[in-house]
């Protein structure tokens, strides 16, 4: 490295020429735009509103699915939805020599019509009953735009299925 008139610096991934104290200069200047920004986002970040993160509402609905039914009751903990109707939309069902592997929609109606959600299950069944996971695809009147998702677990009855969906909604 020759150092003529003035001394090289190395620093990491380059070389810088220094001339009396003009480095010193330009790194006090970088420092203090940097520390001008850096304080300015605090400053936009500490007066910006706060955005309240989205509350979480635990769900447990059951199903009382009539395997000679299309339309069945439900009962559960959703607030304005406690009671209502599931449909049967569409749907695959394969048997196996142990059960079966259910993929289908379930259209939820709130008693009274004022809302509902179209929801998702993928569930595997056999003597054990049915378990699986399912998530919300769509809602409607009040409930336009939730997101919810969970378990299900389902208990064999008499004449068919009790389901009980279990998760969480925001």
């Amino acid at each position: 490295m020759q150092t003529c008139p003035g001394r090289t610096v190395r620093t990491i991934g380059q070389t810088v020429r220094v001339w009396g104290n003009k480095m010193f200069k330009k790194s006090l200047a970088r420092a203090g735009a940097t520390g001008v920004a850096f304080g300015a986002l605090l400053a936009v970040g500490a007066l910006a509103p706060a955005e309240a993160a989205p509350m979480s509402v635990s769900i447990d609905v059951v199903a009382h699915t009539a395997f000679d039914s299309t339309v069945n009751p439900f009962g559960g903990n959703i607030p304005g939805c406690e009671t209502g109707t599931v449909a049967e939309g569409p749907s695959t069902t394969h048997f196996t020599s142990w059960g079966g592997v259910y993929t289908g929609v379930k259209e939820f109606t709130c008693a009274g019509g004022e809302g509902g959600v179209d929801v998702r299950l993928s569930a595997v069944f056999g003597d054990f009953g049915s378990r699986g996971k399912w998530h919300v695809l769509d809602g409607w009147g009040f409930l336009d735009g939730v997101k919810a998702s969970g378990t299900l677990i389902g208990t064999a009855t008499a004449n068919g299925i009790d389901d009980r969906y279990i998760g969480s909604a925001r």
